[in-house]
């Protein structure tokens, strides 16, 4: 099995991800419209061994129609926009227990309540995942998602 280092993260060949097991992952999607609102687990079975990737994409795609039913919805659905600057939607590296989620295309904010429902989402998403102690969230520019303190560098930081 060969797997090659690209730009820091762990890039499986087509080997290696058509050869792994489906795995069970855990997709976090809101429930209700509080700040930063309830969440309720759902289970999908990723085809590939890159299960935090897969889920992160899954955030994005959103809930199914009978999930949707259930009053289930993403924050990340149809809001991201243009083209990507990296080739997908976002990168995914996860190293040292962090967790960084870097957008490559625009992500269209929809105020207060919607985008801390979009960032508990992804956290709850990734923090799942033993190696995932802490979870870092950019826009595509590098500033912290949704952040619009004069740094853009609160959720790095952890200050305003």
């Amino acid at each position: 099995m060969k797997a090659l280092l690209l730009a820091g993260v762990l890039a499986l060949t087509p080997a290696q991800t058509s050869a792994a097991a489906p795995a069970e992952v855990t997709v976090y999607f809101s429930k209700g419209y509080g700040i930063p609102g309830a969440v309720v687990p759902v289970t999908r079975t990723s085809p590939h061994a890159g299960v935090a990737r897969f889920a992160v994409e899954q955030l994005i795609k959103g809930p199914t129609k009978a999930e949707r039913r259930r009053g289930l919805h993403s924050e990340l659905t149809g809001k991201l926009r243009g083209r990507s600057d990296c080739g997908a939607d976002f990168r995914l590296r996860i190293r040292k227990g962090t967790a960084t989620l870097r957008f490559c295309r625009t992500v269209m904010g929809a105020g207060l309540g919607s985008d801390a429902r979009a960032l508990w989402t992804i956290e709850r998403t990734l923090k799942q995942f033993p190696s995932v102690k802490r979870v870092v969230t950019l826009a595509r520019d590098g500033r912290c998602l949704f952040d619009q303190t004069d740094s853009g560098r609160s959720c790095i930081t952890g200050h305003e």
